[in-house]
């Protein structure tokens, strides 16, 4: 893979406006520097969405140069601005991480180089000093030329620390189009079955972020490999490239079907689409049970539309296909395909109350079974693919 060149002029220009302001606020007092994410998105030509910056100033002092409200302040010494987008920490080192999620303690004070080693991946340990000069202690500029995603330091320590950047590590190779290095694949080999331990709504938010990400499909097929998606959602099996969040879901979801579900509740994923992947893994299972079309014109519209769509995209086998073919050409044919309802056929048949009910109902398992009783001018709803 031909090495990448790295965006690296005008890197301070290219910043927003209140990045801009606080840094040079908080510079006027101390050592400040651009962090993180955004820093290896701007080298990498992408539009970050949040900013930090790092500061040799304490806490308490950086939030009054800035005026920011108290509230700004959390527990862990870390200033959230106002609006959204930046934060702001003090240079730091940290204990043991013996909860495996925070560190024992927090020590102020500490060199940028200290800071930067305690962070989690190469790509993410970089620094921008006032003065535009990129500090890299770690290697991490060498890492986004190849596209490698690697620890800083040994794997096993600084997975172990979090056991979440198990699945941060195959969440950014999603994003960023990269490959994991081999060792850090080996020793998340080795800790994935403690994950499940880890908060459900953690691990729900990275997995969710790992099935939007358009590069998803290899990094999941590589945490299928390493045991990693076995630890947390054992019914996800990626076999072949599948675009969308909730297409993927469906598509490579096996196994009990009410267990999955109950895994993407506890995950916290949003109720919609959640919600709209239900409904179409219930149709695919319904549309597996038999090939009988009048069966599969019943479950499509208890189903809808959207959730058909969701299953046309899976694909991936004869039976889904001669269901695409057949909701293509009808549509979903629900009571809005009625020739005669409600008060229509009320006054057609001299009906009343529940017996207008009564007899939809039969028209609708009658045109399950025989679509041509259709009259031309009665096909209001075409199918979204005819």
């Amino acid at each position: 893979m031909a090495a990448r060149r790295l965006k690296q002029e005008n890197l301070p220009a290219r910043l927003p406006e209140a990045v801009r302001s606080a840094w040079q606020a908080l510079a006027r007092e101390g050592e400040t520097y651009l962090v993180g994410g955004a820093l290896r998105d701007m080298l990498l030509g992408r539009t970050p969405h949040d900013y930090d910056l790092a500061t040799s100033l304490l806490p308490e002092r950086a939030r009054q140069i800035l005026g920011w409200p108290e509230r700004c302040l959390d527990a862990f010494g870390v200033l959230h601005g106002p609006q959204a987008g930046l934060e702001v920490v003090s240079l730091r080192s940290e204990g043991r991480y013996r909860d495996r999620r925070h560190p024992d303690e927090v020590r102020f004070g500490a060199t940028l180089e200290e800071d930067l080693s305690r962070r989690d991946f190469t790509a993410n340990a970089l620094a921008l000093d006032a003065a535009g000069r990129l500090h890299d202690p770690s290697g991490g500029l060498g890492d986004l030329r190849r596209g490698l995603l690697r620890t800083v330091g040994p794997a096993a320590e600084r997975l172990k620390e979090d056991l979440l950047r198990i699945l941060r590590a195959y969440r950014l190779a999603a994003e960023l189009g990269w490959r994991l290095d081999p060792q850090l694949r080996q020793v998340a080999r080795q800790l994935a079955p403690a994950l499940k331990d880890v908060s459900q709504e953690r691990v729900g938010e990275e997995l969710w972020r790992l099935l939007r990400a358009a590069g998803g499909y290899q990094p999941l097929r590589w945490a299928c490999e390493d045991g990693v998606l076995a630890a947390v959602l054992p019914s996800l099996r990626p076999t072949r490239p599948i675009a969308g969040p909730v297409p993927r879901l469906v598509g490579w979801t096996r196994g009990d079907p009410d267990e999955a579900m109950r895994r993407w509740q506890a995950f916290g994923w949003p109720r919609e689409e959640r919600r709209l992947a239900e409904a179409a893994l219930r149709l695919r299972a319904e549309i597996a049970a038999t090939a009988a079309r009048p069966a599969w014109r019943e479950a499509l519209a208890r189903a809808g539309a959207d959730a058909a769509d969701v299953l046309v995209l899976t694909g991936g086998s004869r039976r889904i296909a001669a269901f695409a073919g057949l909701y293509g050409r009808e549509g979903v044919l629900d009571r809005g395909r009625l020739p005669l309802r409600g008060a229509e056929l009320a006054a057609a048949e001299g009906l009343r109350g529940v017996e207008i009910g009564r007899r939809e109902a039969e028209l609708l398992r009658e045109l399950w079974r025989n679509p041509a009783c259709l009259t031309q001018s009665s096909r209001r709803n075409p199918g979204p693919l005819a």
